[in-house]
Parts: C-alpha cells; structure tokens; sequence
C-alpha cells in the first residue's frame, strides 16, 4: 500500500492506495502519527483508492481518533466503497468517526 500526506487549507490528507492490510500499519501509523503532532484542524483519511481493508487499519483510525479528539483535532474518513465501505460499515466506526463521499466534502466538514 502506498501512503501519501497532502496539505489542504488546514487540513491533513493521508491518502491510502492498494491494500490496507496488515504490512501496510506502520507506514500508516507513522503517517498518521507525524499528522497528530502536526495538530492541524483535521486529519482526513483517503479510502478512494484502496481496494481492501482489514482491521488492523481500522485499529490505527480509532487510535488516532481518540488521541486526535482529546487534542481537538477531527478525524474523518473519505471515499468509501464497496467492500471498504463495507468493512467501515461492519466494524461500526460510522457511529463516531464521519464518514464523507468526496474528499472535498470531508475538507469543508459538509456532507
């Protein structure tokens, strides 16, 4: 899997490409960790290009969730679909982490 971070306004990019499986934690990890101590606005991540997801991608987005709250930092993921979407879905991070169709939409905070 390939990770990328890009800057928007004030908010953090990490977009994700491939599969997000279990080799792929410590470059997202590592991502998202030198995002958290960038404490920008908001931290989205890009699930537009991933073709799978397994929980342990999942864990690093809650982690990060729950540390980037507590600093006042908001996390939200973009791009959703098919089996991503599904996993999102199943594993019920919908109900505290927003989830936007567009990255643009997750930029702005509007669904």
């Amino acid at each position: 899997m390939k990770v990328t971070v890009r800057k928007e306004k004030d908010v953090s990019i990490v977009e994700l490409e491939g599969e997000a499986d279990l080799a792929a934690v410590p470059a997202f990890q590592q991502a998202m960790q030198t995002e958290a101590k960038a404490r920008t606005r908001r931290v989205v991540v890009d699930f537009s290009k991933v073709t799978f997801v397994n929980t342990p991608i999942w864990a690093v987005v809650v982690e990060h969730y729950q540390h980037a709250t507590e600093k006042g930092t908001e996390i939200a993921v973009a791009g959703l679909n098919g089996r991503v979407e599904a996993s999102f879905n199943i594993v019920r991070l919908g109900d505290f982490i927003d989830a936007f169709p567009t990255v643009a939409e997750a930029v702005a905070g509007k669904k």
